[in-house]
């Protein structure tokens, strides 16, 4: 009966539980956050701040707490080995992104799909005669921890995990990996079903943005360039252009726009997420993303050993590594 919900021979609960946990753990603790900061913050601005921090807080203890007690791994490796390439690969995610987001502005412009009707465009209650540069710089920072926390969620955690978990015997590391990859962006999709003015092409386009975000993760093993791109596709996309992101509507953008056209193009009320013009611009950043691994002289294949489990040789983890070398996988 153990054997359903433990691998005894890594001393850790099977992969399924391990994601399933962590996820529990995440949602819970926002939910009860933002309860409590609803409750006892009512002014906008204070509790945005209030809960920047908190989410924030939330999503590094979360991930940090899932490795120690049920991945059993340092932190770090989430894709976390912080260096000058790995800061470089994060400001070169950040720029493709914002240029992605840019190339759809001007295509629907030109098209005339998209019409620019004013600038600096603040009608956010709560922020509401404060100078445009406050709810700027709060929503920049609100899509740059809505991007550490998906990207935590969906790959770094999610796809490791996937991958362990089909990784029969360290067997089949490569397949388990493209296994797990593929899953996470199923799920990815599957997860902003929900969102507001949602469409099946939308849905579509999520899961194929969860193959362009993740892409990067299962090639280098790092986060950066998946952060970066996250934060700047939605950053660009919302407040600088003004498009809906995934279904929501920006109060917030430096240029205000009244979207026309096709909707299987521009996506209509999901943003241009929704449509065909994303799903090129989709296409367009998977082929920046291996051109700058190539300008950068690493190999373009998938990083296997993300799904070979390796005991952690940590204190803190007791016996974890006991009668296994550091390269042996036993059967998840």
């Amino acid at each position: 009966m153990k054997s359903i919900f433990l691998n005894l021979s890594q001393r850790r609960s099977r992969a399924g539980w391990r994601i399933l946990a962590y996820f529990l753990m995440f949602f819970t603790s926002a939910a009860m956050a933002n309860f409590a900061l609803k409750k006892l913050i009512p002014a906008l601005v204070a509790r945005s701040l209030a809960g920047f921090a908190a989410v924030s807080a939330i999503a590094l203890g979360t991930l940090w707490l899932a490795g120690r007690v049920l991945d059993r791994r340092k932190f770090r490796d989430y894709g976390f080995h912080l260096s000058r390439r790995w800061w470089l690969d994060l400001v070169f995610g950040f720029l493709a992104g914002g240029a992605l987001i840019s190339l759809i502005f001007l295509f629907e412009k030109g098209m005339g799909w998209a019409v620019v009707v004013g600038q600096f465009q603040n009608l956010k209650n709560g922020y509401l005669g404060l100078p445009f540069a406050v709810p700027l710089v709060m929503g920049l920072i609100a899509f740059v921890i809505v991007g550490f926390y998906e990207e935590c969620l969906f790959r770094a955690n999610l796809i490791t995990n996937l991958a362990e978990g089909f990784n029969r015997k360290n067997s089949m590391a490569k397949k388990a990996l493209i296994g797990g990859y593929i899953l996470s962006s199923l799920f990815f999709g599957a997860a902003h079903s929900i969102n507001p003015n949602v469409s099946l092409t939308g849905v579509a386009n999520i899961m194929l943005g969860g193959l362009f975000l993740g892409l990067p993760y299962v090639l280098t093993g790092e986060l950066a360039i998946s952060w970066g791109l996250h934060i700047s596709w939605n950053f660009f996309q919302g407040y600088v252009f003004g498009f809906p992101t995934s279904g929501v509507p920006q109060d917030i953008a430096i240029l205000a726009i009244a979207q026309r056209g096709p909707r299987l193009w521009t996506g209509g009320t999901f943003g241009p997420e929704g449509g065909l013009v994303g799903t090129f611009a989709v296409l367009i950043g998977c082929a920046l993303i291996l051109l700058w691994l190539r300008m950068s002289k690493r190999p373009i294949a998938f990083s296997s050993r993300l799904a070979v489990y390796r005991f952690p040789d940590l204190k803190g983890f007791p016996d974890a590594a006991a009668g296994h070398s550091k390269d042996e996988r036993p059967e998840e």
